[in-house]
């Protein structure tokens, strides 16, 4: 199997399947499909589940564990070369191959993504440098003097193929040996975080992360921590939890700095 993709669905059976047929459309290479689901269903939403798309794989979890243990128990029983962990509001666009034997001719590589788009073309913010505590603050006040979601790097062209800090969850392909490296997402991250944490391990253990613009993929955030006291507490407490692990201001793997 050359590729495997791990969907997390939580109540969004309708969207997950918008996002399943975008890939059996859009895709050419030998795939599975799995999607692990938080959503606690009957037995007979299950059966009903099961029943209704062909070729995937569901896997029903005993508790709503969180966006990394969701993707950790798809991850787990994946038989690809390449795995890749998706949210199911992303639609693809074109082929993955490309990404793949990118990644191929570059054994360097741990991590890829593509270039992240909105509805209406805008370019999101998919590559991002190390999180730190004023970084995080920078953000948040561009984004209310902006009054957008989105906030792009000044210093990172976004048409080019090259290495960055980190590339966000929504979409991210990594090796079969930088997922056994590091055996998957933190599961301390019930959601926020999980994705700088799993680049920043994949990067220690001496891979690389790169940004791949060639491919995009229709999606934009719902940047729920910014509506909901709920969101933001857990938003608060994974990068205090990442900030434990690799410091608040420094102390993150420094990357190789590549423009292919």
């Amino acid at each position: 199997m050359l590729l495997s993709i791990v969907i997390v669905e939580y109540k969004s059976i309708d969207e997950t399947n918008k996002c399943i047929k975008a890939l059996v459309d859009k895709l050419t290479m030998p795939f599975e499909i799995i999607v692990s689901s938080n959503s606690m269903y009957s037995e007979a939403e299950k059966a009903n589940i099961n029943s209704s798309v062909d070729n995937v794989r569901w896997i029903f979890n005993e508790r709503n564990g969180g966006f990394a243990y969701a993707m950790n128990r798809g991850l787990s029983v994946a038989k690809g070369d390449y795995l890749v962990i998706m949210n199911s509001d992303c639609k693809i666009q074109s082929d993955l191959l490309p990404m793949i034997q990118f990644m191929q001719q570059h054994s360097e590589i741990g991590a890829i993504a593509p270039q992240l788009r909105d509805s209406e073309g805008n370019v999101q913010d998919t590559a991002r440098p190390y999180v730190t505590i004023l970084r995080l603050c920078r953000r948040f006040v561009l984004r209310l003097a902006r009054g957008c979601v989105s906030v792009l790097e000044s210093n990172v062209d976004y048409s080019k193929i090259q290495t960055v800090d980190w590339v966000i969850g929504a979409f991210i392909m990594v090796s079969r040996k930088a997922y056994e490296a590091t055996q998957g997402l933190d599961e301390a991250f019930f959601m926020y975080a999980e994705d700088v944490d799993w680049c920043t391990r994949i990067r220690q253990k001496g891979y690389e992360i790169v940004y791949y613009p060639k491919i995009w993929i229709e999606y934009k955030g719902t940047r729920r921590a910014r509506s909901s006291w709920k969101y933001t507490k857990i938003f608060i407490n994974s990068h205090l939890h990442y900030w434990h692990k690799f410091g608040i201001f420094f102390g993150y793997p420094e990357r190789k700095k590549i423009i292919y």
